[in-house]
């Protein structure tokens, strides 16, 4: 019996002392994951200026629908988790999880501290290279990115790792750990082109992983010297299957421009939807009388115009590119392949393939969402919370919309077939 009271009374100190860790080690976490002291009230004020701007302008919700994604389940089931929310942190992982109820859709997102370390890596290095009027034409993004609040949130996001994380109480050995995988990611996106000969005098071979902008210089000499020396074949292999996008600077003047003979325009049509929060982008990448009332929208073959009614205005974007002078580029015929994973910026330029003939698709249908401009930007008013989404509604040729049908390929392979295999059958023809 004794015994037994030992073990019954050893029990109980051990839950006890398991309850008291628990409680310490909560209100650590609570501690160090408070960051800007936000208030209950402040949080669900921040989560209902998000869904305003989001009903008001955010222009993929029929994308969202025909997913089978109830908005207004989704927002109410969040407003209930955004209440409970203990600390800042889990508040700002509640925004971000709610965003991603809608798959994502036009680049819709919350910025996390490597996000918002990203953008300022390429902000900053963008104003270096662009000229007086395109830095103009960023104003109203540096306003959002670089407003004081949203600063001061971001300086205590930890920007090594992606997702929300306090640097308030992490372990050193955690940031070393960080640091060493976003080095890593660093060296391997240094490899970014890849060439090879595949048939010697008679095909060439390129591919490219991604458009980012730091890739730029670095890319740009060694694609020169490729596309010079292939310049008589008559076969060029460009492979973007796993470009996910970036700038579209880079394309523009590394791929297209040097392998010019002559100007090439592509014209798209991109709907939108006016409202407070869209204006100051759109004024700056579009002039007042550009911008139409979507009532003139011209006919398109297969347009849904049941979904018109999301939408107020559009614009025309009119593309020219020009050849490089005294270039000495490739002569013959383009093959581009694609994916699903081909997006933003690379969606940009297989549409910009497509529409001039620069080169013959081959593959799957891409992944969309090709815009006239970045995703624009905006911060919720307590937190600093930067949220981003692409304001620009682009339309492919038929009326169907790009984000959700992408760029249907000139020559589109079966399941299992390789693009790579099916366009050197196409050439051996």
């Amino acid at each position: 019996m004794k015994k037994r009271k030992i073990i019954i009374s050893s029990i109980i100190s051990l839950i006890i002392l398991i309850l008291i860790i628990l409680i310490v080690f909560t209100k650590l976490q609570n501690q160090y994951e408070t960051i800007i002291n936000l208030t209950n009230e402040e949080k669900i004020e921040d989560f209902e200026y998000l869904w305003s701007k989001l009903n008001s302008s955010y222009p993929f919700w029929n994308e969202v629908s025909e997913s089978g994604i109830n908005k207004n389940d989704v927002y109410g089931d969040y407003k209930k988790k955004i209440k409970k929310t203990n600390t800042d942190i889990e508040f700002m992982k509640a925004i971000g999880d709610f965003l991603q109820e809608f798959k994502g859709y036009g680049h819709l997102l919350a910025l996390d501290g490597y996000m918002y370390s990203f953008y300022d890596n390429t902000f900053t290095l963008a104003k270096a290279r662009l000229d007086d009027e395109e830095e103009k034409e960023m104003e109203p993004w540096y306003e959002v990115l670089y407003n004081p609040k949203s600063i001061q949130t971001y300086s205590l996001l930890d920007s090594s790792h992606e997702g929300f994380r306090s640097t308030k109480g992490l372990k050193e050995e955690y940031k070393e750990q960080d640091s060493n995988i976003t080095t890593k990611k660093k060296e391997k996106n240094d490899e970014n082109l890849k060439f090879d000969i595949i048939d010697e005098g008679k095909t060439a071979y390129i591919e490219i992983k991604s458009f980012r902008f730091e890739n730029i210089e670095t890319d740009r000499l060694i694609s020169q010297k490729f596309f010079e020396m292939i310049r008589e074949y008559p076969n060029l292999i460009i492979d973007i299957r796993e470009n996910s996008g970036g700038s579209d600077k880079y394309w523009q003047e590394l791929i297209v421009s040097p392998n010019l003979s002559e100007a090439k325009t592509s014209k798209r049509y991109y709907l939108i939807r006016q409202s407070n929060l869209t204006n100051p982008f759109l004024q700056a990448k579009f002039d007042y009388d550009s911008i139409l009332p979507i009532e003139t929208l011209p006919n398109f073959d297969n347009m849904n115009k049941e979904n018109l009614s999301l939408f107020s205005h559009y614009v025309i974007d009119e593309k020219t590119i020009y050849p490089t002078k005294n270039s000495n580029g490739f002569n013959g015929k383009i093959w581009l392949l694609t994916s699903p994973k081909v997006y933003s910026s690379s969606e940009n330029f297989a549409m910009f393939c497509k529409n001039t003939d620069f080169a013959t698709l081959v593959g799957k249908p891409t992944g969309g969402d090709g815009g006239a401009a970045d995703p624009i930007l905006f911060s919720l008013p307590n937190s600093g919370l930067i949220i981003r989404f692409s304001m620009f509604y682009g339309l492919n040729s038929d009326g169907t919309g790009n984000e959700a049908n992408g760029t249907i390929p000139d020559i589109t392979i079966d399941d299992g077939e390789d693009a790579l295999e099916r366009t050197l059958l196409e050439i051996n023809r």
